[in-house]
Parts: C-alpha cells; sequence; structure tokens
C-alpha cells in the first residue's frame, strides 16, 4: 500500500490542489493543440521534421497532464507536482523547433520572449526537485501552478481594467 501523506489543512495547501488541477488541464488543452498544428491549415510551428517534433512532444505533453489529473484526482499531491512539471517540460520541449528555426525575436516588439522562453524549465525543475525529495510538497504545488496563477490573475486585472475604461 501507497505511504499516505500527512494532510495540511492551511490557506496554501487548499490552494494548491485546484491551480494544480487547472494547470493540468491547460496542459492538456496546449499538448492537443500543438498536436493538431500539423493537421490543420494553420502555420505550424516550424517546417518539415520540427512540426512533428512539436506534435510529438506535444502528444506526449498532453499525456503527462492527463495522469497529472488521474493523480490530482487520487489525491497524490507528490505525484500530481511531478507529472505537472514533466508536462510542463515536454510544452517547453515542444517550443524548441520553432524558437531554433525563427529564433526568439528580441529585436522584435516583445521583449519579454527570452522570459517567457526561460521560465517555463525553471519552475518545472524546481518544482519536480522539490516534489520529488517531499521536503515542502505544497510549496512544489504552487510552484507548479505559478505561470498558471499569474495568468489568472493578468486576465483578472485586465477585465477591470476594461470594465473600468472600456476599450
Amino acid at each position: 500500500m501507497a505511504q499516505k501523506e500527512p494532510q495540511n489543512r492551511s490557506l496554501a495547501a487548499k490552494a494548491a490542489w485546484p491551480l494544480l488541477v487547472l494547470t493540468a488541464v491547460l496542459q492538456v488543452y496546449l499538448g492537443l493543440s500543438a498536436v493538431a498544428y500539423p493537421f490543420m491549415g494553420v502555420p505550424t510551428p516550424a517546417s518539415g521534421l520540427g512540426g512533428w517534433t512539436a506534435a510529438t512532444t506535444g502528444g506526449l505533453q498532453a499525456a503527462a497532464a492527463v495522469v497529472a489529473s488521474a493523480l490530482a484526482f487520487r489525491r497524490d499531491l507528490r505525484g500530481t507536482t511531478l507529472a505537472v512539471a514533466g508536462s510542463i517540460m515536454l510544452g517547453w520541449l515542444s517550443t524548441l523547433p520553432s524558437v531554433s528555426e525563427q529564433g526568439l525575436g528580441v529585436l522584435g516588439e516583445s521583449k519579454l520572449a527570452p522570459v517567457y522562453f526561460a521560465a517555463p524549465p525553471i519552475v518545472a525543475i524546481a518544482a519536480a526537485t522539490l516534489a520529488w525529495r517531499n521536503v515542502y510538497p505544497v510549496a512544489a504545488a504552487l510552484i507548479a501552478s505559478a505561470m498558471t496563477f499569474a495568468g489568472i490573475l493578468f486576465v483578472i486585472a485586465f477585465a477591470i481594467i476594461i470594465a473600468m475604461y472600456g476599450f
């Protein structure tokens, strides 16, 4: 029988579960959309073998996120965090063909492109390390879902600004 993790009733532990589940669901969506690129009429993220590499890693990303969802329903915080971190890494790997072909566009309009490119592996490795060692499982879960939480805050702030000032 698997070792039962101690129940942590703090606010951070209560917030970690919905954020992890939401992150896993979003990772499934992102992975499936990467799989669809070669089959749709939209421009692929990279041409030739790079497009198929992105689709393959996108499929693996979706599979890892489905595993994360299944582990979340079993209430396995460590396993869910590890699967979400793996899904984040696979999502980052699916961007490598397009970055190697097109670059980061540092001189373009988006000056934050290097940050968006560098953040996912740092977050995934930090979360996976903490989850693997099982020292701070709640912190690992919050780190794994940090980008999702930041995205939610951005959408809320954008909605408030649009509600106040309009387009």
